[in-house]
């Protein structure tokens, strides 16, 4: 039997909000005057990114985008004279009064909790000033090429090391395409502002500060560019020094950031990682509770919501807000019946996308074929997630799609009929195991059949996500959890799998993949059938 549903089974049937990575421009009040800032990203540890000298959040969004496609929450704002963010009072205008503004900022906009805080250049020595004072607010301290590694230096020796940054051509067209939305509509805006700023950065010496940071216990990463014309080696060295860390180097300029985002996207990942990790651990506690007190409304019982709810995977319950985890939970109930595989649609507000959320009786395989069934009706996956409670025999897997809104009711009704089959019979079309490009792999933890973390970053393609959960059975790995999204053309699906993985063969298999179809796991590898373990492999 096959259990169709139009409407969510908790709260009204409203249309869902489908969160963007991408940067949005907003104002808030600080301190009774106005501060523009971006703000982008989904519900994860919340980053504060401060710009360098004479520009704003808005030239740094390419490199924002690669902390946001991360898990991160990123709040970019303009610092003071720049960006349209109004000047500090007089007495304010030191690094001090920048510090205090970014905490009072931090506040405004309802950052709870120890930020990442990042600084390039000018908002390097801010955020120096921000941790040294206040270091309750810094969870951890990315200092990018920053100023106050050195003692005042003449201002012709920053003119000149600016100048430099701007040849040979191809760099300087790099550059003026990344600065142009900040820097023209600052001088016009304010210029007397600018000269301000730039003077405080020439004076800044923020050695001592630095030094101060070792004792405070902030965790501190420090980078500088091989290139860097504008802030002197020596004075990067005497910044680590007194941090007491050993620092990188990069390659690129003084703004290598702005021109080459990959490079830093991929020089943050191990830290971002990290504090994604440590904060989807500790709000997933909160998360919990607040998804058992929403299914209190519901025709749950309470030993129920609190059981499903207790045994769900941490990776799932940071997929989603509260409110629509607990809409899909609620489809959970009443018990299944046998054979029965139960669905609910539901439009996502403003475009014309659906999520579709499908409970059925747990079984291997499951969710490679739920997958594969969309991938067949040219459905194609923007986000997913996926729990198992194999002590129930119940997996959930909720799928967002691109151009759900426009099938017809009949095309809905096929649909379902589809994954009725295949909840029941097992019979699914088999995708080609593969890739369209290279595959970015990460895999974090796990050994000897331990749980593991795997990251799979990679060009989205039709059935790219049932061809990845095939490759894990292939491999005898079993997937408890999933939580992937597509942004922008690129996939990047987040795997809580239990059994031996490593990237190499991962790789290897869908390298192998591109050229051929394959009707089951076994024919990839004789092997997997032996070493899975039941109930939870791809579903």
């Amino acid at each position: 039997m096959f259990d169709w549903m139009r409407v969510c089974a908790w709260g009204p049937p409203s249309r869902l909000a489908l969160f963007d990575d991408h940067l949005t421009w907003r104002s808030v009040q600080v301190e009774g005057r106005s501060a523009a800032f971006g703000v982008g990203g989904a519900d994860g540890p919340p980053v504060v990114f401060l710009h360098g000298w004479a520009l704003g959040s808005r030239a740094y969004k390419r490199a924002i985008k690669r902390l946001t496609t991360r898990g991160c929450q990123v709040y970019a704002p303009a610092l003071p004279s720049f960006g349209g963010t109004a000047d500090l009072p007089s007495a304010d205008r030191n690094l001090d009064g920048y510090a205090k503004w970014v905490a009072d900022f931090m506040s405004a906009v309802g950052i709870d909790e120890p930020a990442l805080v990042i600084g390039h250049s000018f908002g390097g020595g801010v955020a120096i000033k921000l941790a040294h004072l206040q270091p309750q607010l810094v969870r951890y301290l990315v200092l990018l090429n920053a100023v106050g590694g050195v003692a005042p230096r003449p201002p012709w020796e920053w003119l000149g090391g600016f100048a430099r940054e701007f040849w040979p051509l191809p760099q300087a067209l790099e550059m003026a395409q990344a600065m142009g939305a900040d820097v023209v509509p600052n001088l016009v805006r304010n210029p007397v502002g600018m000269v301000r700023v730039a003077r405080l950065a020439q004076m800044a010496d923020l050695r001592s500060e630095s030094a101060d940071l070792r004792a405070s216990k902030v965790p501190v990463l420090v980078l500088t560019s091989e290139g860097d014309s504008v802030i002197p080696r020596d004075a990067f060295e005497t910044l680590c020094d007194a941090v007491g860390t050993s620092g990188r180097v990069v390659s690129g300029r003084h703004s290598w950031l702005l021109a080459d985002p990959d490079s830093f996207g991929e020089a943050m990942a191990a830290v971002v990682d990290v504090q994604v990790a440590v904060h989807n651990t500790t709000r997933a506690r909160t998360r919990a509770e607040e998804v058992t007190a929403l299914l209190k409304q519901t025709s749950l019982s309470r030993r129920s919501a609190r059981g499903l709810v207790d045994s769900a995977p941490p990776l799932w319950l940071m997929s989603e807000s509260a409110g629509v985890l607990a809409g899909d939970l609620a489809l959970c109930h009443p018990k299944l019946r046998p054979g029965e595989v139960r669905a609910v649609a539901r439009p996502i507000e403003g475009s014309d996308s659906v999520r579709l959320t499908v409970v059925a009786a747990d079984r291997r395989g499951l969710l490679a074929d739920s997958a594969a069934v969309l991938a067949s009706s040219k459905l194609s996956i923007t986000h997913a997630s996926a729990a198992t409670w194999p002590l129930l025999n119940l997996a959930l897997h909720s799928f967002v799609v691109e151009g759900g809104g426009c099938l017809h009711a009949s095309d809905w009704e096929e649909l379902g009929e589809r994954l009725r089959v295949m909840g029941v019979c097992g019979s699914a079309p088999v995708p080609l195991i593969g890739s369209q490009g290279a595959a970015r792999i990460t895999v974090q933890g796990g050994a000897g059949g331990d749980r593991s973390m795997v990251t799979i970053t990679q060009r989205d393609h039709l059935g790219l996500l049932s061809s990845l959960c095939r490759a894990f059975a292939a491999l005898g790995a079993n997937i408890e959890s999933l939580h992937a999204r597509t942004l922008n053309g690129t996939a990047r699906d987040m795997f809580l799998v239990v059994g031996d993985v490593d990237a190499q063969s991962l790789n290897r298999l869908l390298d192998k993949g591109r050229s051929h179809r394959v009707s089951s796991a076994r024919d990839l590898h004789p092997a997997a059938a032996h070493r899975a373990a039941p109930a939870l492999s791809e579903s």
